[in-house]
């Protein structure tokens, strides 16, 4: 006899036990079902993988799977998941047979949105469209998170949650502040080892990551170029620290730039890493320098010092689980959620020195 609805059968294949299913001991029924929807946003797909435990808790031995973009999958705790389905046709087809228990959507965006109104589950949460492609929200709990995204007034000013208690509140899960779920093969730490040795970094020394770029949303998180070159020099005259410069295809230029302008040795990483690579460089540092970023995310999921600095976004919403300093000049403008500005002030009042007043407080506390 087979059984199809066990978390472990494929059909296609053996299962990873190579038992055919009559009297299987490790039989595990799909019960309950969790599909999570959330595909947005790098940084906050790394960071809703904090609900994995808080479900794992109420519902012991659920079955969780979730749908996210492309590429962001490796972001994703595979090994904690009954199934991963990237945001694509084949897997909405496949979605669309199954019928879950429980459906939490998270993304305020037309396509994963309508994916959730369009699924069968027996309750859900979060975000939905309705008739008229308008957004709508599938739960009481969920209002809260609704009226962030059009009361400017209550998420510039009021608001005191992080998105981690946000989407808790959503879900109606309890919330025990549980950290992000992200594992990292140590293979993926392998080309920064290369790097260091290549160079004959002196170990003794403290490893500085500067995270220099904006993110792919909104140019007002950057932090000027000049301001990030004195900032070296003070870093490096204050601890003998040996910096790093870190980002991708897009930080090219710029990170090529201090290298040519600075007066003080810079070592830049690379523009060319993969996700994980680039995630390999962080785990190697001893504190990360980043604006509100994939690169601060990823440093607070390696549980890394950081020193984050906020402008244009809400510093009220993210956790540093106490590991990190947030700088935020608090400008009359600032939060705006602007994606371009004339003049960067509420950046530009974050000064090389506040940075390094910060730093120092982070190294001398390790």
């Amino acid at each position: 006899m087979f059984r199809p609805d066990c978390r472990y059968w494929r059909g296609d294949k053996p299962c990873e036990f190579k038992r055919i299913c009559s009297d299987c001991p490790h039989f595990q029924p799909l019960n309950p079902h969790i599909l999570i929807i959330k595909c947005r946003a790098q940084g906050d797909v790394l960071r809703t993988t904090c609900l994995i435990p808080s479900l794992e808790r109420k519902y012991p031995g659920c079955a969780i799977s979730w749908v996210v973009d492309p590429e962001s999958v490796d972001l994703v705790p595979r090994s904690r998941l009954h199934r991963l389905w990237p945001f694509e046709l084949e897997s909405i087809l496949a979605l669309e047979a199954q019928k879950f228990d429980y459906l939490i959507s998270l993304d305020k965006e037309p396509g994963p949105a309508a994916l959730a109104t369009r699924l069968r589950s027996r309750k859900k949460y979060g975000f939905g469209l309705n008739d008229k492609g308008n957004l709508i929200i599938f739960n009481e709990a969920s209002k809260y998170a609704l009226r962030l995204g059009v009361d400017d007034e209550l998420k510039f000013r009021l608001n005191q949650k992080t998105y981690q208690e946000i989407i808790h509140e959503i879900a109606e899960l309890p919330y025990n502040r549980d950290e992000y779920v992200f594992y990292l093969e140590e293979k993926y730490q392998q080309k920064a080892r290369n790097f260091f040795s290549f160079y004959d970094l002196e170990n003794s020394r403290p490893k500085i990551g500067l995270n220099t770029g904006a993110g792919t949303k909104f140019e007002t998180k950057q932090w000027p170029r000049d301001y990030f070159l004195e900032l070296v020099r003070l870093i490096q005259e204050e601890f003998s620290a040996n910096v790093f410069l870190l980002g991708g295809q897009r930080e090219r230029d710029f990170n090529q730039s201090l290298v040519s302008l600075s007066t003080r040795p810079l070592f830049n990483t690379g523009h060319d890493n993969s996700l994980l690579e680039f995630a390999g460089f962080i785990s190697m540092m001893d504190l990360i320098i980043s604006s509100d970023t994939l690169g601060m995310h990823l440093a607070i999921a390696l549980k890394k010092p950081v020193v984050a600095l906020f402008g244009p976004t809400s510093p009220q919403e993210i956790d540093l689980y106490g590991r990190g300093i947030k700088l935020f000049a608090g400008l009359d403008c600032a939060p705006c959620y602007r994606q371009t500005c004339p003049d960067l002030k509420c950046m530009k009042a974050i000064t090389p020195q506040m940075v390094v007043e910060a730093v120092h407080q982070l190294l001398f506390a390790l």
